[in-house]
């Protein structure tokens, strides 16, 4: 089972950067999972061994132990264990946190854990608050009105924030206090949850608290990444870290780097930190990605982009990796931390300031896509918000034109440039491979090598993952009106001969008739295909069209039932598209971008019905068809909107928010 902590709107992104501040952050929620119990230690014995330290005589207690004595007891124990071990470090201090939420956290979350321990230094002046990147531990003082689960939970979720907040930990740590016991919960980084319960009254409680508590003070290689060597205050970025690397057979100190995502702290624990002037050996290296993988999984990122992406040449508007080195955690038998040094970095897609910018920024993914997929046989098969970036002065990071080739394969057939982004269409450069996009995070990406066995896993970011590859095959097929194939506007057309050809325009609809076809179950292979990334880069533009509150003008909610619809799963999302076509919500979309409707009416129509269920002889059943289509919509509606106010008008740098949200954890 699972459970959703409601936070702020949702997002799965995963790729570099984020400016520090000042930039809008997507939330995402904890949601809670059987899975993630390991189970509970069974013995003192099996709990001492697991944090490997043993009590000395004398560690303080109290005659009177219950839920309110447990924070000065902690306090106690804190300040024995600096005294005796760590004189030279400052005292970890346990504080009562319940109404303050800590800042600075890489999600924004405004969750507000009841006990928080830091050291003294690390509390601001008024000695309430600490930033997420310096807290120690989070713990949950058991309230009346709520059941053991749910106070289990939501001292879990302390946890999952506490690993977001400290990409340097392997163990965060944190406890369940009530009336009867103290839970002591340990949160490992890509396996789960364990913990330890203890009855007020156990005589060991003082010495199994200072076990605890020591680990604080000192997590070790086993609790803490070693290659993590230094954390500094920073004013701009409130943490930046050192970061230890083997370089070309050197070891190498890469300072300054600071948080800028994080996510799925007990599965994949991904985290992303940017420092966007810092070369090694004269070589741009500004962002790191650091994720846990399956051990031996088929393809690794590293591997994508080197061996198939980039060559024989380099793919303009995809990622560069500049180094990789593979980490294996202490706790983890399964998984393995796989870093990836970058070269490039940009702001999230959610952070892009107009429309116009979007939907260039969208045009190129579309592009870029179906080129890799054409000429690279790479599918990259998670499309979202936060692997979609955008860079400013594209015109400098751009390669000359005519320097991309066609495959083999193709080669008799492309006729026109293989890759051309949308600023050389739109008359706004010379280069046809110029381009403000910054495509990333090939971790689930695949190489379509027709000798080895295909993925059929399904993978992708929720609210962006298409409905056919949330669902594991087709999309059950409705009664609708399939819409013709769109126009070619005439520059795309001077460009792409070959495409036109391809998929001629034509006024041609029909009316789709569920019980006309031969065989509406699905029975055969399936797999997730370019027209399923094509898919997600709609669910991309419709959640940045909801989410954006233009400068300087009346908030407007989102209507609530839309917004649910949005982020629910493949069922939902297949009711908001059968409605699209035929109408918008008013409250979805800020009344400031009510033209942008007819575009995703639009494109949603394409969506309609599953290609799997079209006549073989139809092109629109061709895996290429969606992302032309889009294409050739997008650049339409831009053609004939530019310059104007709704196009170019700024967003602000929060969202909007849905009405009757919760928002607190």
């Amino acid at each position: 089972m699972s459970t959703s902590f409601a936070t702020s709107p949702d997002s799965g992104h995963s790729g570099p950067c984020t400016p520090p501040r000042g930039q809008a952050h997507l939330v995402h929620s904890f949601a809670y999972n059987d899975h993630f119990l390991l189970g509970p230690f069974r013995h003192k014995s099996e709990f001492r061994n697991f944090l490997d330290v043993h009590p000395p005589e004398g560690v303080p207690d109290k005659p009177s132990r219950e839920i309110e004595s447990f924070l000065p007891l902690a306090n106690n124990v804190a300040k024995f264990i600096k005294d005796r071990d760590f004189p030279n470090r400052p005292t970890l201090v346990f504080r009562n946190t319940e109404h303050i939420s800590p800042n600075d956290h890489v999600t924004d979350t405004m969750c507000k854990p009841d006990i928080t321990a830091a050291f003294e230094d690390d509390w601001n002046n008024n000695n309430s608050v600490v930033p997420w990147p310096f807290i120690r531990l989070a713990g949950k003082k058991a309230s009346a009105g709520k059941t053991e689960d749910d106070q289990k939970r939501k001292a879990m979720s302390y946890l999952h924030y506490l690993l977001l907040a400290r990409p340097d930990l392997y163990v965060a740590q944190g406890f369940l206090s009530s009336s009867d016991n103290v839970k002591f919960l340990f949160g490992i980084g890509g396996e789960g949850i364990r913990q330890f319960d203890v009855e007020w009254d156990d005589p060991d409680l003082n010495n199994l608290l200072y076990a605890f508590i020591y680990r604080l003070y000192e997590p070790g290689e086993r609790f803490a990444d070693p290659s993590y060597t230094e954390t500094k205050p920073d004013k701009e970025t409130t943490a930046t870290y050192t970061i230890k690397i083997t370089y070309q057979g050197r070891t190498k100190e890469c300072p300054g780097f600071y948080p800028v995502y994080a996510r799925n702290p007990f599965t994949t624990r991904t985290h992303v930190l940017s420092n966007p002037n810092f070369k090694v050996e004269g070589n741009d290296l500004t962002v790191f990605k650091d994720q846990f993988c399956q051990v031996e999984r088929r393809f690794a990122e590293l591997r994508i982009l080197n061996e198939y992406v980039h060559q024989p040449e380099r793919v303009p508007g995809v990622v560069v990796a500049a180094y990789g080195e593979t980490i294996k955690p202490p706790m983890s038998q399964e998984r393995c931390k796989y870093r990836l040094g970058l070269g490039e970095s940009g702001s999230t897609f959610a952070s892009i300031p107009t429309l116009s910018k979007v939907l260039e920024t969208l045009f190129d993914v579309l592009e870029v896509l179906r080129y890799l997929r054409l000429h690279r046989k790479v599918l990259h098969r998670d499309i979202s918000s936060g692997n979609v970036l955008y860079v400013e002065n594209s015109s400098k990071r751009s390669p000359p034109p005519n320097t991309v080739s066609v495959s083999p394969a193709q080669e008799a057939e492309t006729n026109g440039l293989p890759l051309c982004y949308v600023k050389y269409l739109l008359g706004l450069s010379s280069n046809p491979l110029e381009t403000s996009m910054l495509l990333v995070d090939f971790n689930l990406a695949e190489h379509l090598d027709p000798d080895k066995k295909t993925q059929m896993y399904r993978t992708g970011t929720p609210l962006f993952i298409a409905r056919a590859v949330e669902r594991g095959g087709p999309v059950p097929p409705d009664f609708a009106r399939v819409p013709g194939i769109p126009n070619s506007p005439d520059r795309y057309a001077d460009v792409h001969p070959d495409r036109v050809k391809k998929f001629p325009s034509s006024n041609k609809k029909f009316i789709f008739d569920p019980e006309e076809t031969a065989d509406n179950e699905f029975h055969g292979m399936w797999r997730h295909e370019l027209e399923h990334d094509a898919e997600s880069v709609f669910w991309l533009l419709l959640y940045w069209a909801v989410v954006a509150q233009p400068e300087n003008m009346d908030k407007e909610m989102i209507d609530t039932g839309s917004w649910a619809y949005l982020n629910g799963n493949h069922k939902s999302r297949e009711l908001l598209i059968r409605s699209l076509p035929m109408h918008i919500v008013p409250g979805e979309l800020h009344s400031f971008y009510d033209p942008l409707r007819p575009l995703i009416k639009d494109l949603a129509a394409i969506l309609v019905i599953d290609s799997h269920w079209l006549p073989a002889s139809d092109p629109r059943r061709d895996r290429y068809y969606i992302t032309e289509a889009f294409q050739r919509l997008i650049l339409d509606f831009m053609i004939k909107n530019r310059g104007e106010k709704f196009m170019e008008h700024p967003v602000e740098k929060t969202f909007r928010k849905p009405r009757s949200i919760d928002w607190g954890l």
